[in-house]
């Protein structure tokens, strides 16, 4: 879900991040190997490296005008490389009964990860809906020449979106890491399809300013459930990737702004 929130920033801003996967296994691979000699300090220093490889995106797109997912495309290259060296190309687990509680922990009766879900699910809802920074994001996705015909800075608050959105993606490698008890380099190697197809199920479109993270909660809830049906149904990945692909196409075709097409072409 935190990836989910995150990228949904950047699609509603026009972009797109397809380091998203990538930095999420690097903060997990971070934090499992650094936890068993700094303990919970390895949470910032996960998040903070998540951070730069945000604001080396929104500085690639926002100033030097390299398309987004060829930038992302790039950087998500380098935290791949990092994370393949930090491992050793090894899975590394910790056993530590502290390291899984983070995840873990029953309030309530439910998994103290849902309540993180939660957390940044209705904090992104307000950075959205609430605030300047939100109805800049929308204008910026929605006319992008008018954002700066109205006086938004532009180059600011796309490298604020790809930070805000690499953070999330760190904060969601943690919280994998700590469920599963540590990182392996297939983390979020499937991610990639179901996360865009969450998106555009909760009815943000790809080309940007329409949509918003308030949907994508019902577009993750319908494709973990279709996924876990089919799971059920002993139906191969491969055969849901094709699934999940062609829903993504599909969802993509009918929220799709065509004017802007239009004007566009």
């Amino acid at each position: 879900m935190e990836t989910a929130c995150g990228l949904t920033l950047v699609i509603l801003m026009g972009s797109f991040d397809f380091s998203v996967p990538i930095v999420l296994k690097l903060s997990a691979m971070i934090f499992a190997v650094l936890f068993p000699s700094i303990g919970f300090l390895s949470i910032p220093v996960s998040l903070a490296v998540a951070l730069v490889f945000g604001y080396v995106n929104g500085l690639l797109l926002a100033r030097f005008r390299i398309p987004s997912f060829m930038a992302t495309l790039a950087t998500s290259m380098v935290a791949e490389g990092l994370a393949q060296i930090i491992s050793g190309g090894y899975t590394r687990m910790i056993t530590e009964l502290s390291f899984r509680a983070l995840s873990t922990s029953m309030i309530v009766g439910l998994p103290s990860i849902f309540y993180w879900s939660m957390a940044v699910w209705l904090i992104s809802i307000f950075l959205t809906m609430a605030t300047p920074f939100g109805r800049a994001v929308y204008a910026i996705g929605g006319n992008l020449v008018g954002a700066n015909l109205a006086g938004i800075n532009v180059v600011r608050v796309r490298i604020l979106v790809f930070m805000i959105c690499s953070l999330f993606a760190g904060l969601s490698g943690i919280l994998y890491a700590s469920q599963i008890q540590g990182a392996h380099m297939q983390v979020g190697v499937l991610d990639t399809i179901p996360l865009f197809a969450s998106i555009v199920v909760g009815g943000t479109a790809l080309t940007g300013g329409v949509g918003g993270v308030h949907r994508t909660l019902l577009g993750v809830l319908i494709i973990r459930w279709l996924d876990s049906g089919l799971s059920m149904l002993a139906i191969d990945l491969n055969v849901r990737m094709i699934i999940f692909g062609a829903i993504a196409i599909v969802m993509a075709v009918l929220t799709i702004d065509r004017r802007r097409i239009k004007i566009m072409k």
